[in-house]
């Protein structure tokens, strides 16, 4: 279903308050993520991260398959 701009509900005050600040948000730039972010401890990496992770403890019982 796509949405056209002269809908009825689209002319809503509080729908185009709505669209509004969904809009703030999605252009503040502030909230783009930056590869480059800095911690104290140093640059935040996916294998540090992934480095710092435990290991989860699985365990399961295998199954027959359903017929």
């Amino acid at each position: 279903m796509e949405v056209y701009r002269d809908e009825v509900n689209m002319q809503r005050e509080d729908i185009k308050m709505l669209v509004k600040k969904w809009w703030d948000v999605y252009d503040d730039s502030s909230l783009d993520f930056k590869a480059e972010d800095t911690t104290k401890e140093g640059t935040i990496s996916k294998s540090s991260i992934l480095a710092s992770s435990l290991e989860p403890a699985v365990s399961y019982i295998p199954a027959p398959f359903a017929a």
